[in-house]
């Protein structure tokens, strides 16, 4: 299968008809793209961005919806290959892949059972459904190698390439932007009115709504002066999760059976009277190895305790040298303890803390203040009560953007989250105010009024916006035209003769970063004589560019070490596979019957 084109093994799809579930998001072939897989798409593709460092306000739903579902369909489209072509890998070669795992092996390097077993418990599946993961992710390997390895990159070529990379030349640049001709020309009615004629069906308005918002910021919210109680919770819960060096040497005295608990308070009261507690242990302790050395254990270990090791950790926190803990109740029996001797980092002081555990609970309040205002916020936008009112209840002020629009917004709040909220159909047919949504300094509520939809523009409503297009048009031309005089003059007489500043880049290769792409695209254009210089002039999307240029400097494929120059041609050809199988998904793409059930993408997407 290596060796032959996928376009000649693989056969058609046959199409697929009939209704869609409710519970499917499409029908690819034989293959079914279910809502939960969708969903967890979503979600996990939104991890992955906030997770990566995205904010939440900047994520485009619309667009993610679709990355996400045009993967699902890819996925599905080749496991319809994968099936029709019978690719099957076998559970020995899943088992030999499962036994390198490094998640399911122990200490040792062995296979551990029980860490697989744990494994299969935590993701929630049995071994077979994992199997069947294991197999249909190794069949579209399988087939991605198939259909990528196919896509031939001769070694000539790689090196011609990677010689037109090498190539380097000193390059000098004068630009020659739009705006410094706008004033030089003219626009005349008729030109505004052939211009609307020959365009009137791409001249539209763009969606537009007056928006009103109010905004919670969490740096500005007053929060109340932490007490002494709520310092002393803060400390106590440091204290009960304080991890330092601190060693403990422990003695016990462990007593067992049902009259444990009454033996335990004898003990206490004869303690309290200044009996030796090496002594009582040796005399009542139930654990012949420590009663033996007076109830010495060494140094506290809690896993020694198994699941009571929280438990007595807790009752020999902040005990000093000599102090007896509270009797504690364990699987064993009841233990009381006795601290012998301490060392090393031991917990700090409430008052050597106490800057630090008051920023804490001054942020914790912050937090819960922040929380509890959404919370009401949220429940008063769902009630139905407007920005105004609820800004005049929770102390907020009203803002308001004019001609807010869905497209090229520029504004403050050109988040794509807060646009899709803004033009969402609900909120534009009712004016109702936005649930809150998460921006750069906090939370923000918006509410669209007086919404504008899409229409063709009249002459009138047109002509401000024509008449800057043919006015940048014009003076575009005129910089040019300016560009090939000043190149002209270069190429006659030199750089000096054109008596404008021309800026040096010094020695520059294809890829040099001050570079345009319009320039790059003409900087390699044309080479000239040792010692001497070329000038070119090029149209750029700001204006226009005159380049001079020196001769092209070649190096030799010999000069790149053998690794770079591997690694290299492992790159070219790894993209021209990457190429191929995005052509072969496209071929599998109008050969496949694919019904999309545009209500339930709809719902689950939120859009």
């Amino acid at each position: 299968m290596l060796c032959l084109s996928p376009l000649v093994i693989l056969g058609l799809e046959s199409y697929f008809s009939g209704a869609s579930s409710v519970n499917e998001v499409a029908k690819v072939g034989d293959q079914t793209i279910s809502r939960a897989e969708y969903q967890d798409g979503l979600n996990g593709r939104r991890n992955e961005l906030l997770q990566g460092g995205v904010e939440a306000s900047a994520i485009n739903t619309q667009a993610l919806n679709s990355e996400v579902l045009k993967g699902l369909i890819n996925r599905a489209l080749l496991r319809n290959q994968t099936d029709h072509l019978g690719m099957h890998v076998s559970d020995a070669a899943i088992n030999n892949l499962l036994l390198q795992d490094p998640q399911y092996l122990d200490e040792n390097g062995q296979f551990s059972n029980d860490r697989f077993a744990f494994a299969l418990q935590q993701q929630g599946i049995t071994k077979d459904q994992l199997f069947a993961q294991y197999r249909q992710q190794l069949n579209l390997m399988q087939l991605y190698a198939s259909v990528a390895q196919t896509a031939v990159y001769p070694e000539s070529q790689i090196h011609d390439l990677l010689a037109l990379q090498l190539e380097t030349r000193d390059v000098w640049v004068y630009r020659l932007p739009w705006e410094q001709f706008k004033d030089k020309v003219s626009v005349s009615d008729k030109e505004i009115s052939d211009y609307y004629n020959e365009n009137k069906s791409k001249l539209n308005s763009r969606a537009m709504v007056d928006l009103a918002y109010v905004s919670l910021d969490p740096s500005k919210l007053p929060v109340e002066k932490v007490t002494q109680a709520e310092l002393q919770a803060q400390y106590d819960d440091y204290k009960a999760r304080f991890v330092g060096n601190s060693k403990q040497k422990v003695s016990q005295i462990l007593v067992t059976g049902s009259k444990a608990e009454a033996t335990m308070q004898q003990i206490e009261q004869r303690l309290k009277k200044g009996e030796s507690f090496a002594a009582i242990a040796k005399e009542l302790s139930e654990d012949p190895v420590s009663a033996a050395k007076g109830g010495d254990i060494g140094t506290f270990n809690a896993d020694a305790f198994g699941a009571d090791g929280q438990k007595v950790a807790q009752a020999l926190s902040g005990l000093e040298k000599g102090e007896v803990s509270a009797p504690v109740k364990t699987s064993f029996g009841y233990q009381l303890f006795k601290v012998t001797d301490k060392s090393g980092e031991s917990v700090p002081s409430l008052d050597s803390m106490r800057d630090e555990l008051t920023a804490q609970a001054q942020r914790q309040k912050r937090e819960q203040l922040i929380a509890d205002k959404i919370t009401s916020i949220n429940d008063m936008a769902t009630d139905g009560v407007g920005i105004e009112d609820i800004a005049q209840q929770e102390g907020l002020t009203v803002h308001k953007i004019k001609n807010y629009t869905k497209l090229n917004n520029n504004t403050e709040l050109n988040q794509p989250v807060v646009i899709e909220a803004a033009f969402d159909d609900f909120a534009l047919q009712e004016e109702s105010v936005s649930p809150g949504i998460k921006v750069n300094t906090g939370t923000v509520w918006v509410q669209p009024t007086n919404y504008r939809p899409i229409k063709p523009l009249t002459l009138a409503q047109a002509s401000a916006q024509i008449k800057d297009t043919l006015v940048k048009q014009k003076a575009a031309q005129q910089a040019m035209a300016q560009a090939k005089r000043l190149s002209e003059t270069v190429n006659n007489s030199g750089m000096s003769a054109a008596k404008v500043p021309f800026k040096a880049l010094g020695t520059i290769n294809r890829q040099n970063p001050q570079l345009s792409m319009d320039e790059k695209a003409i900087a390699f254009s044309k080479n000239t004589p040792a010692g001497k210089q070329v000038a070119v002039a090029e149209k750029t999307s700001s204006g226009a560019t005159v380049l001079v240029m020196g001769p092209i400097s070649k190096a030799s494929i010999k000069d790149v070490p053998a690794a770079e120059l591997s690694q290299a041609m492992f790159d070219m050809r790894s993209i021209r596979g990457q190429e191929h199988f995005s052509d072969y998904l496209e071929y599998l793409r109008g050969a496949t019957k694919i019904e999309k059930n545009e209500a339930v993408i709809k719902e689950i997407g939120g859009i």
